[in-house]
């Protein structure tokens, strides 16, 4: 390639290099971190006790519960299966109890037709005070504890009684379900004071809606069977009549419901996003719950950039000790390595979601040794051709195209391996082999444009060529003269 490709290609990588970091400045962009570097909420869940967990249930969890994640706004949310668990860390979220509500809720929701209102210190059913979520079964008359509220003050919002204060219903068999739901909204009741889910039904769900309060409005305005259970989670949330505008055998038609939850805005919202988000196909326990507070991340994130600082600071002492002038070279080159990858990592985490973590940084750090190695090697492929008695530009190019072939190679089986690390592995450890495979493609297109075209236009200087501070022949006299003795001429440039 001649002088004059090499400079057109060395101008072309540094507007691409420009044109990446000039757009990051412009979107003001930086670096997305993951739960250790700025802390945040983890969350371990495993199935309840006597559950059969098959993995296509496992994995429709996960996706249900990746989708309330997303609709909390909080970014880069990790969200992984380990074995029968599933692992939920969610970077910058203060709140703890609301992320345990959100994520575990089962959501279950079941309409069912009221058969008789039972006291509160009915022995009949559950122990409310000792209740715990639970999704009934679909085909059973039973008995359930309907949520009890009083208001405290005109005006306020209403306050749940006690639990062993809660009042009992006999239901019948389930004749709407969450499946049946196609929208839920929080939105102002018609007071304009408290808060409601509304629900939209799916063209079937709203078939079974009007078959079953048309069946209900056959009764007497009086008849506590003229209502109907809205259960969530084996609790009653509202037990809600039928109005007497509604038909016998009509019933309310046009696929609307409403649930009444009785609390304020954030309950309403929370519970119209579960609702949405569709309901988790098995009950899950919270194993365990963290709040993980960055300072242990922040301290350990310093060491491991002082570490890595020192190490690189001895690789540029080693390659200019090593190499003069061209180890110089090889240090930019290292400089605009550690450009390309901190730019990608930016620009990944601002648009497919890619957390910076310390494994992440780990990784790193160990590809700098990678790309410190690409330019050995071709340095070390320039000395073997120049002592085989090539020009200085010659041995660059033929040094170039062997050393390239060994490097992708090397960097071929490196990234192969952070590939399959990457596809096997779970949590921290999967960015550890992404930033090692992203680290080691950016080293293999280095390599082929910057390091090519720097060191090529180096070698086709005559001042430089001949420059001992440059080292470019340094290591290689002996070889010369005896080249320069068994051909009868002088040192070869």
């Amino acid at each position: 390639m001649g002088r004059g490709k090499l400079v057109a290609a060395l101008i072309a990588f540094l507007v691409v290099v420009g044109g990446m970091w000039g757009a990051i400045f412009a979107m003001r962009w930086s670096p997305q971190l993951g739960l250790d570097l700025q802390g945040g909420v983890s969350i371990i869940l495993a199935p309840a006790p006597g559950q059969e967990v098959d993995p296509g249930v496992l994995e429709q969890t996960v996706g249900i519960i990746r989708n309330r994640v997303d609709q909390l706004g909080v970014a880069e949310p990790d969200i992984a299966q380990q074995g029968e668990t599933i692992q939920v860390q969610l970077p910058g979220l203060a709140d703890q109890e609301q992320a345990e509500d959100v994520i575990g809720r089962t959501a279950q929701l079941q309409m069912r037709p009221v058969l008789a209102e039972l006291p509160a210190d009915s022995e009949e059913g559950p122990d409310c005070s000792e209740l715990t979520e639970a999704v009934p079964a679909a085909d059973e008359e039973l008995v359930l504890c309907e949520r009890t509220r009083q208001e405290v003050a005109p005006g306020g919002e209403p306050q749940d009684l006690p639990p062993d204060q809660w009042t009992k219903l006999r239901v019948g068999p389930v004749a709407l379900e969450g499946t049946d739901i196609d929208s839920a909204v929080a939105a102002l009741d018609q007071t304009g004071i408290g808060w409601e889910v509304q629900l939209g039904l799916t063209s079937e769900g709203a078939d079974k809606f009007a078959d079953i309060t048309g069946e209900l409005a056959c009764k007497d305005l009086a008849d506590p069977q003229r209502r109907f259970a809205i259960v969530l989670d084996g609790i009653v949330e509202s037990a809600p009549g039928i109005s007497e505008q509604v038909q016998c055998n009509v019933g309310i038609t046009g696929g609307q419901a409403i649930i009444t939850t009785g609390g304020g805005q954030a309950d309403a919202r929370e519970l119209a996003l579960v609702l949405r988000t569709g309901a988790l196909p098995i009950q899950l326990d919270i194993q365990e719950s963290r709040s993980v507070s960055p300072t242990l991340g922040r301290t350990s994130l310093q060491a491991g950039l002082l570490a890595g600082f020192l190490g690189l600071i001895l690789v540029c002492v080693y390659l200019l000790v090593l190499y003069r002038g061209i180890g110089l070279a090889a240090i930019a080159e290292l400089v605009m390595f550690g450009i390309l990858v901190y730019g990608m990592v930016i620009i990944l985490g601002n648009t497919v979601g890619f957390a910076l973590t310390l494994a992440g940084i780990a990784g790193i750090i160990i590809s700098i040794g990678i790309a410190a190695d690409s330019s050995i090697i071709y340095r070390e492929r320039f000395r073997d051709e120049l002592r085989a008695g090539r020009t200085v530009r010659t041995a660059a190019d033929r040094a170039f195209s062997a050393s390239f072939r060994t490097n992708l190679t090397g960097n071929t089986v490196s990234f192969l391996a952070a590939v399959v690390l990457y596809v096997l592995a779970v949590g921290p450890v999967r960015g550890f082999a992404f930033t090692l495979g992203l680290s080691t493609l950016i080293d293999t297109i280095l390599l082929a444009t910057f390091t090519k075209s720097l060191f090529g236009l180096i070698a086709r200087s005559p001042r430089l060529a001949q420059s001992k501070v440059m080292g470019l022949r340094s290591g290689v006299f002996a070889a010369d003269t005896q080249v320069a003795e068994a051909t009868g001429g002088g040192r070869r440039r």
